[in-house]
């Protein structure tokens, strides 16, 4: 993706956009949300931000400004609104050349930054046994950290909406792209790419609440919208179906023309098809398309683990596919670097303080483990200041540091969605499965630990070898913690290996068998009446 493309915001799912209008006037007015936008635990703030300027993307789609103001009537709407006359559900206007095909396929990657934000975050690492919080990051994400949540936590709100809303774009991509006269190969790929982009964010879906409203076509009725979940199968074979589809679009394997970089390449396809696979529990077919990935040879690991994280190395050779950040706008920058930076160690007001290394977890490295000195600090130098500052509140995660970043709250940071470890380990645990560990499997587990030994031989962790099959599966579990923790992994890995209750309940953190699903928001139980509740919520 264009890291500087424009910010543009859609309607999406018209349930999802009435649903996020109401709960936008609501924290707006909800003094205690209010202060963790302060402290830029900001979700339900950009939300607000997309509302605010949604004209920038709806314009082109053919909404007037009178219905716009009508539609943003609980946020308020500026008299100065372009007009345009054609009616809210027309796109027959906007969808005309090459460059609509292409200005709509960049607001569907638009909402990647909304996704995989610090919601991502606190729904997949703050809920699980390897992160935690401090109170300043807000009572909603204490919840989390401690498995007390209910269905009015405004995480799963934002979750569900931000997913749906770039469903809805996508949507409206692979409705109408196939009827624009354009070069054929460039259509493809871009109806490729939107395919890839919906599927992704039905997996976040499916993973996060099971069952789940099943739509592949734009919204047609902002009012009529009792639409019912569908089954978790239902909603995987869409992702299967789409993520071949994307397959068969020709997406190159990589990008180098400027705007260019960061988009879904074929390799990034492949990669999330396999974990599909593997979380579906189809090992054959995930780990013949980990494979695909592997011996394409378009990735290597970096040769040093520390590498993988800094700004400077983004998009590099280990990066498949990630959520771009960057300092061309303040919309655009990343507020992961200073919510897990060391309390006072931010370059810029000497912020930080939020997330923290879960300290039982910090210790469960390997002796030598590199990769804990890369990830795991307890002190660091402020750049501004170049004072060191001391964490007082125990080990800190420094994986996210950005020396210098655009502002407050806003880095060059992105988000790794999928990288080339995450690819050697689906290959390792999905060939396990199928015939007990190979000499493939071992080779690929371990070239990762290898890695970590940082050209010490004698260091650990050292090749794994000799393991019965059980033993072999926790070994990939625990590979996957060490390599790919605050990543955005953790409870996925969990809950796929069938481990999540085991492991939280060792840490002991309170959890039953209603925690393998988060709940449906309960705004949208409020407002769609077809909806179902999971069980214990």
């Amino acid at each position: 993706m264009n890291p500087g493309m424009t910010n543009l915001n859609t309607q999406g799912n018209g349930k999802v956009l009435m649903n996020t209008i109401k709960k936008t006037n609501m924290d707006m007015n909800n003094e205690q949300r209010g202060s963790r936008r302060k402290r830029h635990f900001v979700r339900m703030k950009r939300i607000n931000r997309s509302i605010g300027t949604i004209h920038t993307y709806l314009t082109p789609l053919g909404i007037s400004g009178g219905l716009l103001c009508m539609l943003l009537l609980y946020t308020g709407c500026s008299k100065n609104l372009k007009e345009v006359p054609n009616s809210f559900l027309e796109e027959d206007n906007s969808f005309k050349t090459a460059s609509d095909a292409t200005v709509a396929l960049d607001a569907v990657y638009d909402r990647l930054r909304t996704v995989y934000s610090p919601t991502m975050i606190n729904l997949a690492d703050l809920n699980s046994e390897e992160l935690t919080i401090q109170a300043v990051g807000g009572a909603s994400s204490l919840e989390l950290d401690n498995n007390v949540y209910t269905a009015s936590n405004p995480n799963f709100d934002d979750f569900y909406t931000n997913n749906y809303l770039l469903i809805d774009r996508a949507n409206r991509v692979i409705k109408n792209v196939p009827d624009i006269a354009m070069d054929a190969t460039a259509k493809a790929q871009i109806i490729g790419e939107a395919k890839f982009l919906r599927a992704l964010a039905y997996f976040n879906l499916v993973q996060a609440f099971g069952d789940v409203p099943l739509v592949i076509t734009p919204t047609a009725d902002v009012i009529h919208v009792a639409i019912k979940r569908n089954a978790a199968a239902d909603v995987y074979s869409q992702i299967i179906s789409d993520l071949k589809d994307a397959g068969a679009a020709g997406l190159p394997a990589q990008y180098t023309a400027a705007g260019q970089v960061g988009r879904a390449t074929i390799g990034a396809v492949r990669s999330i098809l396999a974990k599909v696979y593997l979380t579906t529990k189809d090992y054959p077919d995930a780990a013949s398309t980990a494979k695909e990935v592997i011996d394409s040879k378009a990735y290597t690991l970096f040769p040093d683990y520390k590498d993988i994280f800094p700004p400077e190395n983004k998009n590099g050779q280990e990066h498949i596919f990630s959520a771009q950040y960057s300092c061309l706008k303040t919309a655009y920058g990343s507020s992961f670097a200073e919510l897990f930076a060391i309390y006072f160690s931010y370059p810029v007001n000497q912020g930080g303080g939020t997330f923290q290394a879960d300290s039982t977890y910090a210790d469960s490295y390997l002796p030598g483990d590199y990769r804990k000195q890369i990830t795991i600090i307890t002190q660091k130098v402020n750049p501004t200041t170049g004072a060191l500052v001391v964490s007082r509140t125990g080990p800190s995660v420094d994986k996210y540091w950005d020396p210098s970043p655009c502002g407050e709250y806003t880095a060059r940071n992105n988000f790794m969605i999928i990288r080339y470890a995450d690819v050697l380990l689906i290959y390792a645990e999905a060939v396990n499965e199928i015939n007990g560990p190979t000499a493939d499997a071992y080779d690929a587990i371990n070239q990762v630990r290898a890695r970590a030994r940082n050209g010490n031989p004698a260091a650990n962790p050292q090749d794994l070898s000799a393991l019965t099959q059980e033993q072999f599966r926790d070994a990939v579990l625990q590979e996957r913690g060490w390599e790919l923790c605050y990543e955005g992994h953790r409870r996925w890995d969990l809950l796929r290996t069938g481990k999540y209750l085991s492991i939280l309940q060792a840490a002991g953190i309170s959890v039953s068998a209603k925690n393998m699903l988060y709940p449906i928001p309960q705004h949208e139980m409020d407002v769609n009446s077809a909806l179902t509740q999971n069980t214990g919520y």
